[in-house]
């Protein structure tokens, strides 16, 4: 994923102007007559929100008066159950819609790649979708849609205004990149306050500092297109509990949250003003575990001679490989008909699990990986207990344990912590309404009726946001 990028201070210096002017906005939502104007939805993802950061905001000592207006003033999902793996891209496809990887095809973040031809590529490209989209619902009404960095959404036909999740070497260069591939074309450039998305490589000085750019594209497209269907990707959050953990340890992911608290004021700010009825919905991907220590599944393979090395310690060639998600992995087989291989593998994943301290939570075979959300051609997906996380390695011990403790995703769904959150506030939404533990597949038909469209292919019904 883009990386977070450099600081941007202005809006700490404008923060209690723009919380009292959105919250003044959240109080009154259907200001004015909505039989005069099309609908609109402004769909903010936050990467890595949990439920209970909002829920609990008062207990976790938490500052973001404008995410808790939406409990005060919305409906809420006390918990989103969302799709295995728990990574961001396919619960992001999930999100725009309605179902789940093996519908909409988007499995995991990057491409099944032993080899690295693909030279660690992201299943970036909207063409890459096999569902009908949120998107191209709303253009069949024909409103004007808008997306800023949303996953798999590259080239998307049915996004007007859009500057995609997109880069391949994280360097200044890749600026050009997504300048190419963002329309309509000249847009980005027109983005006064964004000089450059990709700056020292990725090492942003702060977690909330790519946001604000992002935001200000964000309010760039709301005042140049007044789009009806606005979808926006956030990701400082899920970046700084990759680094430092969860909450409530983590310090930076407290002030990181903080800090975009006050962004998303300055969206619903912006769009208030732009569709006075317009639906905000504040959606997320996935929750966050700690981390202490990895499984290198791929090392264990190696040891029993199903992955050779080269004399550098690189891929040679494999028989079982296991394609990391974070919290979980799918297991392939060059050869799915090799019964040997295909016992090798189940000996050592059984005895894996046969021991708690290794860390494996459960390993699903055959139909029932595949029913889970493992990757089309896998064997096998192996799920890790709290604290383990899949590792890269190659080489050297299966079991590794770490000097820090970090945070990641991409467990199955069955991890409460993993549940994803839902916020919605618009004319005639039940203010205080708590609509329970919901299903991830839901928002997308939810969001389309708001707009007066339709998601037909969606494996949930819409959700009853008003009496």
């Amino acid at each position: 994923m883009i990386q977070k990028l450099s600081r941007i201070t202005a809006t700490a210096r404008s923060g209690a102007l723009v919380l009292s002017t959105a919250l003044a906005l959240l109080a009154a939502p259907g200001a004015q007559a909505a039989d005069e104007r099309r609908p609109a939805v402004l769909l903010i993802s936050v990467d890595g929100l949990s439920p209970d950061y909002v829920l609990d905001a008062d207990r976790l000592g938490l500052q973001i008066p404008v995410l808790r207006g939406f409990v005060q003033n919305g409906a809420y999902a006390s918990r989103v159950v969302n799709v295995t793996p728990t990574v961001t891209y396919p619960n992001h496809t999930a999100l725009v819609t309605g179902v789940g990887p093996r519908e909409h095809g988007i499995h995991t973040n990057t491409l099944f790649d032993p080899e690295g031809v693909e030279k660690g590529a992201w299943n970036w490209y909207g063409e890459q979708i096999k569902a009908h989209t949120l998107w191209a619902a709303a253009k069949d009404q024909g409103l004007t849609t808008a997306a800023v960095l949303w996953p798999v959404s590259v080239a998307h036909p049915a996004i007007d205004y859009n500057v995609p999740e997109y880069w391949r070497v994280k360097r200044p260069s890749d600026d050009f990149l997504l300048q190419a591939v963002s329309t309509p074309r000249g847009f980005l450039q027109s983005v006064r306050a964004v000089d450059s998305l990709f700056v020292n490589g990725g090492k942003e000085d702060n977690e909330w500092a790519f946001d604000a750019k992002l935001t200000e594209i964000a309010l760039a497209m709301i005042e140049q297109a007044r789009p009806h269907l606005l979808t926006v990707h956030l990701v400082g959050l899920d970046g700084a509990q990759h680094g430092d953990g969860p909450l409530p340890s983590s310090r930076l992911a407290r002030e990181t949250l903080e800090h975009l608290d006050t962004l998303i004021g300055r969206l619903i700010a912006a769009e208030r003003k732009a569709h006075p009825d317009a639906v905000i919905a504040i959606a997320s991907d996935h929750g966050f575990l700690p981390v202490d220590a990895t499984v290198n599944l791929n090392a264990a393979f190696a040891r029993a001679g199903l992955i050779t090395l080269n004399g550098d310690g690189t891929l040679a060639s494999w028989k079982a490989y296991a394609w990391n998600s974070g919290g979980s992995a799918s297991v392939v087989l060059k050869d799915p008909a090799d019964s040997g291989v295909a016992a090798a593998v189940e000996r050592i994943l059984t005895d894996l699990a046969a021991t708690p301290a290794n860390g494996i939570a459960a390993v699903l075979r055959g139909a029932e990986a595949l029913a889970e959300g493992a990757l089309p051609q896998a064997s096998f997906m192996v799920d890790c207990r709290s604290g383990f996380a899949m590792g890269g390695a190659l080489q050297g011990e299966v079991i590794q344990r770490q000097d820090k403790t970090t945070g990641t995703h991409g467990y199955r769904n069955t991890h409460p912590e993993m549940h994803s959150a839902f916020f919605v506030m618009g004319p005639g939404i039940e203010a205080g309404r708590n609509l329970g533990v919901i299903d991830i597949r839901s928002i997308a038909p939810t969001l389309a009726g708001e707009l007066g469209a339709q998601l037909p292919e969606a494996r949930q019904p819409a959700l009853p946001l008003r009496r």
